[in-house]
């Protein structure tokens, strides 16, 4: 067991000389061959899940011949790959911010004691969570560890959330506010809906039309059974059509950006 152990920390120890020096080397290319290796890359790992998920799972080359997709094997472990890498962009978040703001408590900026609160809050969470999480909490000090941990988290961080997501609420009134004003035939159709979608939601609005039957042709002139009928019908209608369009569009910026067609900030210049 504790041989395994060993080889794993001089495994991933190597991994991690490994792609320093990797990063190092690239450091010290030039611009040139900085983006023809981004364009090599991008191509090969978009052709990878081409051929993966385009072909099937066993390939049938002869009558008498049948094959497996020599790509399967690797999905997993290129995901798991790309799951690494999602946690290098995590450090490089943390790393910007910590510059960021650093930079503001150095200059004495306007607000800096704002970044001064986010390290005290950044240091004690990561802190209180990773001893939370890996620490012995039979101690003493893992159990004051564990209850300041439970109140940064419950009293502090979900307390915050809760107060963002309800200004978001005076945002979007105002929002609807601004879009159902009457200026249209389109806008009266809108507040038309909006009002019955409402009114079919709340008790007062289905007791306008409690008397029709529940059953029949005439249930279907009910508040409630309305508002069903423009959520279930109309509105998942266009909602769909909007789906369609948006992985249209995303297949089309996939394919832009795979085949070297999409320009950016880094592809300014043809080279």
């Amino acid at each position: 067991m504790l041989k395994h152990r060993w080889l794993l920390w001089i495994i991933i120890f190597a991994a991690v000389i490994g792609w320093a020096l990797l990063l190092f080397l690239l450091g010290k290319l030039r611009s040139r061959e900085k983006k023809l290796i981004i364009i090599v890359t991008t191509f090969l790992g978009g052709l990878f899940y081409v051929l993966e998920f385009f072909f099937p799972g066993k390939l049938h080359l002869f009558s008498w011949k049948t094959v497996n997709n020599p790509f399967t094997p690797f999905l997993e472990p290129l995901g798991q790959a790309f799951m690494v890498i999602g946690g290098f962009t995590l450090l490089l978040g943390v790393i910007n911010l910590t510059m960021v703001h650093g930079g503001n408590i150095r200059k004495l900026k306007k607000g800096w004691y704002n970044s001064l609160a986010f390290f005290v809050a950044m240091l004690a969470m990561a802190f209180f969570g990773l001893w939370d999480a890996y620490g012995k909490q039979t101690t003493p000090f893992g159990k004051t560890a564990h209850e300041i941990y439970l109140s940064l988290f419950n009293g502090a961080l979900v307390s915050l959330d809760a107060t963002m997501f309800s200004l978001l609420a005076f945002y979007m009134a105002t929002a609807a506010f601004r879009a159902f004003r009457l200026r249209s035939g389109e806008a009266t159709v809108l507040v038309l809906a909006a009002f019955l979608v409402m009114m079919g939601q709340v008790p007062m609005g289905m007791w306008f039309t409690h008397g029709l039957p529940t059953e029949g042709s005439l249930s279907g002139f009910r508040t409630e059974n309305i508002a069903m009928w423009l959520l279930g019908i109309i509105s998942m209608s266009g909602l769909r059509a909007v789906n369609f369009g948006v992985g249209v569009g995303a297949l089309a910026m996939s394919l832009r950006l795979w085949l070297y067609l999409e320009r950016g900030a880094f592809f300014e210049q043809e080279f």
